[in-house]
């Protein structure tokens, strides 16, 4: 896969052995977190407006917006901040949840 493709949905997790992986999608993320449990120290997710990293767990995910999701039927996108994503929201549809939300219903997809 080639990650730069997915610079603007790509998720960072980090382990607590200090390594990392870097995925195209909180599709990808929610897996490795779920191979891993109890073994994740941090996650980062790309804000979609800018790329840059931000922590996942202060995010605010659109879920089911018009965007395509990857790597899933519906798409949760992160954006660093409430403005942001209400301002996306309006143009884009869809509604905004908590990282945790979105890692919840990722898992049930």
């Amino acid at each position: 896969m080639y990650i730069d493709l997915y610079e603007k949905t790509a998720h960072v997790v980090y382990f607590d052995d200090g390594s990392s992986k870097v995925v195209c999608s909180l599709s990808c993320a929610t897996r490795l977190i779920r191979e891993n449990q109890g073994k994740t120290k941090n996650v980062l997710a790309a804000d979609f407006l800018t790329g840059k990293l931000i922590n996942a767990r202060d995010a605010l995910y659109i879920e089911g917006s018009d965007v395509p999701g990857v790597m899933s039927y519906t798409s949760r996108i992160a954006f660093r901040s409430r403005t942001d994503a209400e301002e996306f929201q309006r143009k884009h549809g869809g509604r905004i949840i908590s990282f945790e939300d979105a890692l919840k219903h990722q898992t049930e997809e």
